[in-house]
């Protein structure tokens, strides 16, 4: 996977994922989706390449179209579809989204976004090797790189060029940025009219030696409180949350499942999107993938 892939797509959107019998209670995942005090990093969007049959499904699913302010956006060079949250958004391609590349079904991207203005420099990213540091006129990167070159997490933070020409606010060095600083303003506020609020935990399924560079990797941005929850590792910053579930024969870290955080409680419903399955209870929807 080419590691500048999933950053051009950005700014293209910009400018114009376990088994059946795994349970979680409600009670042990619904946090708040605020920003709290001393959180410098939140979670902005992910990537999931679906494949082609899945993907077609969920476009035209009548559940998502009522779950989620969502919709299919094709610019030249790549297709995707969309779920907008409050604060955050989903993000799914099919294999033959980019074009002119083959891309593989379970292939991945998180992308992270500071807070805090100059925070991403200050970070000690030379004692560890897997992580990367890159700037360009737009923002500054502190990536997690696997083995391979895979890159399947990305922290960003916007400079003074991206935050004004986007925000039409003015920048300082010492500036706090808003989650929403990040998104559209419009597609945000739409969300408010939907089931869906926010993204506030992701699973991953990933072997031994990738958990360890994921966890050294969100204790440096500040995900920094660890438990164990139905039996897997949880790294949470106290308002979102990644849950590890070790596979040694994988390859490269895989996204298992999404935990949303829903607008109004509901009675318990699945449905089934290609491969993978929602299921809602309560205030919780957990959307599983295969």
């Amino acid at each position: 996977m080419a590691r500048i892939f999933f950053t051009i797509v950005f700014y293209c959107f910009i400018i114009g994922a376990c088994t059946a019998s795994e349970k979680h209670k409600v009670s042990d995942t619904v946090i708040p989706n605020e920003a709290e005090t001393g959180n410098q990093v939140c979670f902005n969007h992910s990537l999931i390449v679906l494949d082609s049959a899945t993907y077609a499904e969920a476009v035209n699913s009548e559940f998502l179209s009522k779950f989620a302010f969502s919709f299919e956006k094709q610019l030249p060079g790549y297709q995707g579809f969309y779920l907008i949250g409050a604060t955050n958004y989903l993000e799914f391609f099919h294999p033959e989204s980019m074009e002119g590349e083959i891309l593989e079904k379970g292939e991945i991207w998180i992308c992270l976004a500071s807070l805090k203005a100059n925070y991403l420099k200050g970070l000690s990213k030379e004692k560890l090797d897997f992580i990367e540091y890159k700037s360009d006129d737009h923002f500054n990167y502190l990536s997690l790189i696997t083995e391979d070159s895979i890159n399947p997490i990305t922290t960003w933070e916007m400079r003074k060029k991206q935050y004004e020409s986007w925000t039409k606010k003015e920048y300082h060095d010492s500036i706090s940025f808003s989650p929403v600083d990040y998104n559209s303003p419009q597609e945000s506020d739409s969300s408010s009219n939907y089931l869906m609020n926010d993204v506030i935990g992701i699973g991953i399924s990933l072997n031994t030696n990738d958990s360890l560079k994921v966890i050294n990797y969100l204790k440096e941005i500040g995900y920094d409180s660890y438990s164990e929850v139905n039996g897997f590792t949880r790294v949470s910053n106290n308002n979102q949350f990644f849950e590890l579930r070790i596979i040694e024969e994988l390859k490269s870290p895989m996204i298992n499942r999404y935990f949303i955080q829903l607008n109004e409680s509901i009675e318990p419903i699945t449905e089934i999107i290609g491969t993978s399955r929602v299921e809602c209870d309560g205030k919780l929807a957990i959307w599983y993938f295969e």
